[in-house]
């Protein structure tokens, strides 16, 4: 619960605008056009987990049958902040900060305060991914792993076609929908908080997403 509370206060400071919406190295490359910067970077896949960790902002992750990790992250000012009354946040020295480790690869930028974010990454269809956001929009689709989603406020959606061995959806304040080849599953309602739970004797992964506002979106082909 702290943990969920600090997102929500950092998301809060860095953009009322997201809020009110709510609803390896093998290069590195950047560009700069219009107020936006966009970074890219290639790494070598070994095995790790992938972590993201974004304070406002969107990510899409798409399954590859390479073994590399492909960053391709557009970044702006937020249009809306606090921090803004008194000046807009440069963006200039904003770089990915990127942690390598036999187990793990963490993926975040070098500065996120009053910085909006937009994240593609391609990844090894058998990696398994964690991804930490305060507020935005969340799509995975056709990973085969274990998938770890923790959101404060925004949309949370994961399309796949296997089958994992537990699967745990949670919104705080919002909606869970879940469907099975196009037939939508019963989840569980209490007020204004929406569950849906299941375990099968065997699988490729777990699949958790917890939002603390918003909304879950889980698909089987």
């Amino acid at each position: 619960m702290n943990k969920l509370i600090k997102k929500l206060l950092t998301a809060t400071l860095s953009s009322l605008l997201v809020i009110s919406a709510a609803f390896s190295t093998l290069a590195v490359t950047s560009a700069q056009a219009d107020g936006d910067r966009t970074l890219s970077q290639l790494y070598s896949y070994n095995g790790q987990e992938v972590v993201l960790d974004m304070d406002v902002g969107s990510v899409e992750i798409f399954a590859t049958d390479e073994q590399e990790i492909r960053v391709e992250v557009v970044v702006s000012q937020t249009e809306t902040s606090w921090f803004t009354l008194w000046g807009s946040a440069d963006i200039a020295g904003v770089e990915l900060d990127v942690a390598l480790s036999a187990k793990r690869v963490t993926l975040k930028l070098s500065e996120q305060d009053d910085i909006k974010q937009e994240w593609k990454i391609y990844l090894p269809r058998q990696a398994a991914v964690n991804l930490n956001v305060g507020v935005g929009n969340v799509e995975v689709v056709e990973m085969e792993n274990d998938i770890d989603i923790d959101l404060g406020v925004g949309h949370a959606q994961v399309k796949h076609n296997v089958t994992f061995a537990a699967t745990s959806l949670e919104s705080g304040v919002g909606e869970v929908s879940v469907r099975e080849s196009g037939k939508k599953v019963a989840v569980e309602r209490n007020f204004v908080r929406q569950a849906y739970y299941n375990e099968e004797q065997s699988g490729l992964g777990e699949l958790h997403v917890n939002v603390g506002v918003g909304q879950i979106e889980i698909e089987r082909y």
